[in-house]
């Protein structure tokens, strides 16, 4: 990740780029990652066919968690990925309806 081309926002934004976003791709979600490009601290990029500049940034897991959007499905890391790389919020048919539930 460049920290120099990522802009930092809000969870208010995220949800609403999530939503744009679940109209236009078929596929797309938040990447959780450590590490990158802070040390120490967890980095959420919003990844459509390509990675964008959108970012949320936390100190902890659980407060990069509460900014995430609503209507997310949860995966995991798996063995073969990265090891800074902790989990995979996907956009779900919730956000597109721009519906509230927690991932």
């Amino acid at each position: 990740m460049n920290a120099v081309s990522d802009q930092v926002i809000t969870a208010e934004l995220a949800q609403s780029l999530s939503a744009d976003v679940a109209r236009v791709h078929g596929l797309a979600g938040w990447v959780v990652v450590r590490d990158q490009p802070v040390p120490g601290a967890f980095t959420a990029r919003l990844v459509t066919d390509e990675p964008t500049p959108y970012v949320l940034q936390a100190q902890t897991l659980d407060a990069l968690r509460a900014q995430l959007p609503t209507g997310l499905a949860h995966s995991g890391s798996q063995p073969a990925d990265p090891p800074d790389l902790v989990e995979i919020w996907f956009l779900t048919s919730r956000v597109r309806a721009g519906q509230g539930a927690s991932g």
